[in-house]
């Protein structure tokens, strides 16, 4: 993903690349924010609440619309919830 970042830079400059970014999700961290840096590229994260999930109001009896992109996320899922509350509580 850096190479594709700096081949469309070279094309037409980039402003801003918008990405998930939370704590639950820092997966660009090694190489995309230093490319976005050394490019001067802003960074836009969605999510940075980690879909909701670090807000604290989201429980195993949550349900979600089958139009939201949470119904079909595994971490969304009962289970997921409740086993990853030991990570949720102390936020």
């Amino acid at each position: 993903m850096p190479d594709l970042i700096r081949r469309a830079h070279a094309v037409q400059p980039v402003a801003a690349l918008q990405s998930e970014y939370s704590l639950w999700w820092r997966a660009i961290e090694p190489e995309i924010l230093p490319t976005c840096e050394e490019l001067g590229i802003g960074l836009v994260p969605y999510s940075p609440l980690g879909r909701g999930y670090l807000t604290g109001k989201i429980d195993e009896n949550t349900t979600y619309d089958s139009t939201d992109i949470r119904s079909r996320n595994p971490a969304s899922r009962r289970r997921a919830i409740k086993a990853n509350r030991v990570v949720i509580e102390p936020l």
